[in-house]
């Protein structure tokens, strides 16, 4: 940032050798006269050499500095906290005369006087033009401050008991954001050990390491924050078991991904001599579960408008509440009343398309978890 001389005429300052002046018109006690130039950022002039002390004179009259011996009597000090050094005294000063001048003016010509405080006097306040462009700045950047925006994450990880999970979280934002992450309103810290098998790790305060990941469904929240605002976002971990027969467990159900390929009928009479169905979806979380198994091969479920037309209902006789419908389906192009299932959702097709398919097995919690 570049101050030009115009731009300190219309401050009202003037400049001299990195430093801004503003010189008062009326009078104070020298304690009124600090509070003053407090008041502008900035403090009693603080002399620091002859040639500073030649352009105070030049600015004429009797004047306030920021050197005084309050505290304690006979040690001068200037009001940044430093000693006095350098002075410019006049003849004969300082003189405490009758005693109680503690504080310091300079006039044309005749140096530094000690004065009593309760003087009124005109005064010189000075910022280091340093100081004033770093304070500029900081207001620039207040100005410029944006609420947190997350722009990288993952919505969810599905993968296999006992497994690695890795969330990615990036934000944007003025300042840069921090990055949280929160289980069930809890902070979750790094364990600080990557080559140990504890189940959660932070790395680099964005990214969400889980280890040896149990059964079931999770939720954590990545939270960003600056100081204009707050931005979160929830993510789901997805874990299923697989056993030993095949079968895969997730969230209370078993479930079965064939490897070949046959119409609607066919595939649930397989998933029915199993014990099983084709899979009725009841959540998201399960369908995300679904398509992750699903790979790139449309997949059967058990939804279907075989009965009444237009009627969508599962294998288990519930109707669909929830659905999952790829855009500009369900379109009953040439008699579609089976439904398979691909990346990002459902689409009907003729029952007699050869498609793989997923048998579920819902689980009584009394009865454990074992497959058939």
């Amino acid at each position: 940032m570049t101050i030009k001389n115009s731009d300190l005429t219309r401050l009202g300052w003037l400049y001299y050798h990195h430093s801004l002046y503003f010189i008062s018109t009326t009078e104070r006690n020298w304690t009124a006269s600090r509070d003053d130039c407090l008041e502008r950022d900035a403090d009693l002039v603080v002399i620091n050499s002859r040639e500073e002390q030649e352009f105070v004179n030049r600015l004429g009259g009797d004047h306030w500095i920021g050197l005084s011996d309050r505290d304690p009597e006979g040690t001068w000090k200037w009001v940044d906290g430093t000693n006095m050094t350098s002075s410019f005294w006049g003849r004969g000063q300082p003189d405490d005369n009758g005693g109680g001048e503690d504080c310091v003016a300079t006039s044309l010509g005749k140096g530094w006087n000690d004065a009593t405080c309760a003087d009124l006097k005109p005064w010189i306040c000075e910022v280091i033009v340093v100081d004033y462009l770093e304070a500029e700045l900081n207001k620039e950047v207040m100005r410029e401050e944006k609420a947190p925006q997350i722009y990288v994450t993952s919505s969810s990880e599905t993968v296999s008991m006992g497994d690695t999970a890795i969330f990615s979280c990036r934000a944007r934002g003025r300042p840069q954001p921090t990055i949280q992450w929160l289980q069930d309103g809890r902070l979750l810290e790094t364990d600080g050990t990557d080559n140990q098998p504890e189940s959660v790790v932070r790395m680099d305060g964005e990214d969400l390491v889980l280890r040896g990941v149990r059964s079931g469904v999770e939720t954590f929240l990545c939270m960003a924050n600056n100081s204009a605002g707050t931005a979160n976002h929830t993510v789901l971990l997805l874990v299923y078991e697989v056993k030993p027969d095949g079968w895969l467990y997730y969230d209370h159900s078993l479930y079965f991904i064939s490897t070949t390929k046959r119409n609607w009928t066919a595939s649930r009479d397989y998933c029915l001599q199993r014990d099983a169905d084709l899979i009725v979806i009841n959540s998201r979380e399960e369908q995300e579960f679904v398509s992750r198994q699903a790979g790139d091969h449309w997949t059967w479920i058990g939804l279907s408008d075989g009965d009444t037309e237009g009627i969508w209902k599962w294998v288990d006789g519930t109707n669909m509440t929830s659905s999952f419908w790829r855009r500009s389906q369900p379109d009953d192009y040439g008699g579609e009343d089976c439904v398979s299932t691909w990346g990002d959702g459902w689409n009907d097709a003729p029952c007699a398309y050869l498609n793989p398919w997923i048998c579920e097995k819902v689980l009584d919690e009394s009865h454990g978890s074992s497959g058939s």
